[in-house]
This record gives structure tokens, C-alpha cells and sequence, in this order.
């Protein structure tokens, strides 16, 4: 897959960077959890969730890496736990699109004339990460990525983190229980990623970031993003176009 295909693909590499477990990430939604207790800061948290049925945005990307970077705009449509699709524009032009649902991650490359299809086993066999997609929705919209109940204290006032088996996540809040920092970092790899949610606005009365700034470290590379979102809607969402061209060849 050419690089501006890949771009697409980020949000996944920073579950990949950090090998975050399927089971830590469920999707959060605000309702009653069972009886092990959570901060009353990390309930506030869960109070302020940012719930979707559908969300349609645009970011304008700046990418970074050690050998390029490349301006583009992504157009971002989702479905609570069911589709998120990404359209990728630079120049004008549409180079890459992705459709990502429960099951596979799939890609468009309008440059190379190729389309790819991949199951969650793939980016496992990458990572070593079975990911899914409520994963990447919480990620996007600055919600948490652990189980509530697993935080605890640090000794910085609204700081708070959680380990689960060798995944430490550190979250910072502002005084309105917002997330405007998160750090998962792997305790035996050497791979850590931030991400810095700031510029929340209100939509439909919640808050969402309109900027986000992803920076990821492993051994073998160093990736930045950051996403200034734009055009934020809650309204439904009717179609979610991927067709590929009978000219397309598939690429894996």
C-alpha cells in the first residue's frame, strides 16, 4: 500500500504501538456498572461521555514521521460499535478510502488503483492486538479507554491511571471532567503513545475535541498526527459509499 493509503490507517497504529487488550476497552456508555467501586472523579468522567448513534466530522491532518510529512484532510463517518468510514483527500483529491466495521478493516487506494481487505487478525498478526472498532470510537472521541473501575489516584491532582497486565494508561482531566491527556504506556516494550485532546466544544450538549494530537514512539519508529475537526455533526447518517471498481485489483 502506497504512504498516503496508510495514512488511513494511524488510528489503528497507535493501538498496534501500544498493544492495548480487547477486553480493556469496551465501549463506554453512561449507565449503572457493577459493584466495584470508581473514583467519584472517574464517575464524573463516565457523566460526561461524549454518546453517539451516528457522528460525522472533518480533520484537516498534519502527519509527521521520521522520513515525510503530508498534509491531508480525512472525512470521518461513524456508527456507535457498527462502521466508522474515513474518506482521505489531499490536493483536492480523493487518494484512499477506508471502511471499518466489526469484523474487517478494508481500503481503497485510489493512487495505486488497488483495494485491500483485512481481517482484525491482521493488524493481531502486526501487533499482536485483537483491536475493535468501539476502540477506535472512544479513542476518537476522547472517551475512556480502560474500565472505569480500574483507576486510581496519582499524586498529581486530576492525573489518574490504570495497569492492566502490562498496559499502564495515565489520563489528565481539566476542573470539568474532561480528558485532555492520555498516555498508555507498555511496561516491558519500549513503545509508549499521548494523546492531547484540546479546543472542546459543545455539540448537541456534550463536548467533543475539536483538536487532537496523536504522537507515538516504538522502537522502530516515531509517528505524529494532529487532527483539527471540523463540520461536527450527530445527525443520522444514511450511506456510508465503498464500492470498488471492477478495475481495482486487489493488492494483498
Amino acid at each position: 500500500m502506497n504512504k498516503i493509503g496508510s495514512f488511513a490507517l494511524l488510528i489503528l497504529i497507535l493501538f498496534n504501538a501500544c498493544n492495548v487488550q480487547k477486553r480493556q476497552a469496551r465501549r463506554l456508555v453512561k449507565k449503572t456498572y457493577d459493584e466495584r467501586p470508581i473514583l467519584p472523579e472517574i464517575k464524573e468522567v463516565l457523566n460526561s461521555v461524549f454518546e453517539l448513534d451516528y457522528l460525522s466530522y472533518k480533520s484537516k491532518c498534519d502527519y509527521k514521521d521520521a522520513n515525510n510529512s503530508q498534509s491531508f484532510t480525512m472525512n470521518l463517518r461513524m456508527k456507535r460499535d457498527s462502521l466508522v468510514w474515513i474518506s482521505v483527500t489531499a490536493l483536492g483529491f480523493e487518494v484512499a478510502r477506508v471502511l471499518l466495521n466489526a469484523d474487517s478493516v478494508k481500503i481503497i487506494s485510489r493512487l495505486q488503483k488497488k483495494y485491500y481487505c483485512y481481517g482484525y487478525d491482521y493488524i493481531k498478526k502486526l501487533s499482536g492486538t485483537a483491536l475493535t472498532l468501539a476502540q477506535i470510537q472512544n479513542l476518537l472521541t476522547a472517551n475512556l479507554l480502560f474500565l472505569p473501575e480500574k483507576y486510581v489516584n496519582t499524586d498529581q491532582p486530576l492525573k489518574f491511571k490504570a495497569t492492566d497486565g502490562y498496559i499502564e494508561s495515565t489520563i489528565k482531566l481539566d476542573d470539568q471532567s474532561k480528558i485532555m491527556e492520555l498516555v498508555l504506556q507498555h511496561l516491558v516494550e519500549q513503545a509508549s503513545a499521548e494523546v492531547i485532546y484540546s479546543n472542546y466544544k459543545k455539540i448537541d450538549k456534550q463536548h467533543f475535541p475539536n483538536k487532537v494530537d496523536i504522537s507515538i514512539v516504538t522502537p522502530k519508529q516515531q509517528i505524529s498526527l494532529l487532527m483539527d475537526n471540523s463540520s461536527i455533526s450527530t445527525e443520522n447518517i444514511d450511506a456510508f459509499p465503498f464500492e470498488i471498481s471492477e478495475k481495482y485489483d486487489k493488492g494483498n
